[in-house]
């Protein structure tokens, strides 16, 4: 996951799949290609409007999704492939597959035990500020106050997807 007001402080070397997920940010990399990598596979731009308190209940895109905030506030969590078995995920043919059974905002201990076992990190978006969220990675989304956002996704990255495979996916 990449937040632009938090690429100061990233050290790619400790992650070389994002390094191959966004090569448009190395000195040699693809300058052509940050948003919209694959025309064919584009599904365009797509902006969001939400009001206090409306979520995006915990899912996986499998494609690499390009998010901005134009304005108020966006709350994310967001967590890596690998800890798909703590999020209790619908089966793979399930209508709701690729989604979480677990309500992140209140989460039932008893009926998902092992949800706290999960490793999330926790952002809030501001107007401007710009989050890649890589293929795979599991991410809740709340609405802070009126806000709205764009987001763009295009093209499977190479990153950490694959860790997916032990849930069934």
């Amino acid at each position: 996951v990449l937040c632009v007001k938090c690429v100061r402080r990233f050290d790619t070397s400790s992650a070389p799949w994002l390094r191959e997920d966004l090569g448009v940010l190395t000195a040699t990399g693809d300058r052509d290609g940050l948003f919209i990598v694959d025309r064919k596979s584009a599904r365009g731009i797509f902006c969001r409007f939400g009001m206090r308190g409306i979520v995006a209940a915990a899912h996986y895109d499998g494609s690499r999704n390009f998010v901005t905030v134009m304005g108020g506030l966006r709350r994310y969590m967001i967590s890596a492939p690998k800890n798909c078995e703590f999020m209790h995920l619908f089966p793979k043919n399930h209508p709701s597959g690729r989604h979480s059974q677990v309500d992140w905002s209140a989460p039932d201990l008893e009926k998902y035990p092992n949800f706290p076992q999960a490793r999330v990190s926790e952002l809030v978006l501001e107007p401007g500020d710009f989050l890649y969220i890589p293929s795979g990675w599991l991410h809740y989304v709340m609405s802070l106050n009126m806000n709205w956002q764009c987001n763009a996704r295009s093209g499977k990255g190479k990153g950490r997807a694959g860790d997916l495979s032990h849930c069934g996916f």
